[in-house]
């Protein structure tokens, strides 16, 4: 195998069992997921990583959960940028969003485009947590609304709140080409890149975050945060992500498996589950900082 460049896992499956399957290929850390048909009865997977590593695990993950046989193949041309071929608009409650190479579709009533291009980082619209948390938007930010986007990848996320009027919003990722896509998206899209109402966005960790609001001039807590990471990671985060919710605030999680993720959220108290979403075997949880008095918080009595 490879010690470097994009891989394809091959994964033959049966028709009712593809979403198990690309679950389990998602949660490796597949880029992104083609589904092709067969001249038989079963179904053909296409799981595109960036590294051989994570394919290596991936294909072991769906050998042991019955999948076999699968193969792992380097990709031979450009990889990091094969799966465009494949990308196609994704909607996510009223959005749309849109690979910026391709025409986007005709938005319908009280529908919004929006464009994106991840470079090198996550954060396509492809996958079904990401279309879930931007599908909760709309009901979650409202201008003024301060959020912070945890594991921000290409900023969809980021993006979406900025549009809905949220200020601060600041977007963080350990992935050094996050920043970047994250601005790039925010142009695109006509979110200011600098001065008000333009996207802070960096590699700082959520502890340097915490921590930087008692020296600097950003809120000590939020009204949003959106945590869209894997269970493992939210697992670790759990307790800086719980000190960042504002009385009275909101926390969004996905990227969880929808038959096991009670096992993260019970991490996250004292905030409390208000709503579960799902969609192709992932959930998204929204979670509540209880406040004592209505006074405390007149963001949340409207």
């Amino acid at each position: 195998m490879p010690t470097d460049g994009w891989t394809t896992v091959v994964v033959k499956v049966d028709p009712s069992e593809v979403e198990a399957a690309s679950a389990l290929l998602w949660a490796h850390g597949a880029a992104a997921i083609e589904e092709r048909s067969t001249a038989g009865p079963r179904a053909l997977l296409l799981a595109g990583y960036e590294h051989p590593g994570p394919a290596a695990d991936a294909a072991d993950g769906a050998e042991a959960a019955g999948y076999a046989p699968v193969r792992v193949e380097p990709v031979t041309d450009d990889g990091a940028d094969a799966w465009r071929e494949f990308a196609v608009p994704e909607r996510a409650g009223r959005w749309w969003l849109v690979p910026a190479w391709l025409e986007p579709p005709t938005p319908g009533d009280g529908e919004r485009l929006l464009l994106l291009d991840p470079g090198r980082t996550f954060g396509s619209g492809s996958h079904p947590t990401t279309r879930l948390v931007a599908a909760l938007l709309d009901d979650l930010v409202h201008p003024g609304t301060s959020v912070l986007d945890v594991g921000a990848g290409s900023g969809v996320l980021s993006v979406i709140a900025a549009l809905l009027g949220a200020t601060p919003v600041v977007a963080i990722d350990v992935d050094p080409a996050s920043p970047h896509a994250v601005r790039d998206n925010a142009a695109r899209n006509a979110v200011p890149v600098a001065g008000h109402g333009a996207i802070d966005a960096s590699t700082r960790s959520l502890a340097e975050v915490v921590s930087a609001a008692a020296t600097s001039d950003e809120p000590s807590t939020f009204d949003l945060l959106l945590a869209n990471l894997l269970a493992p990671v939210i697992a670790d985060l759990s307790a800086d992500l719980v000190a960042a919710v504002a009385p009275g605030g909101t926390l969004v999680v996905s990227g969880l498996l929808a038959d096991r993720w009670q096992a993260t959220t019970d991490r996250l108290a004292p905030l409390t589950v208000v709503q579960v979403t799902a969609e192709d075997g992932w959930v998204a949880v929204t979670l509540r900082r209880q406040v004592t008095t209505a006074a405390q918080n007149p963001r949340w009595t409207r």
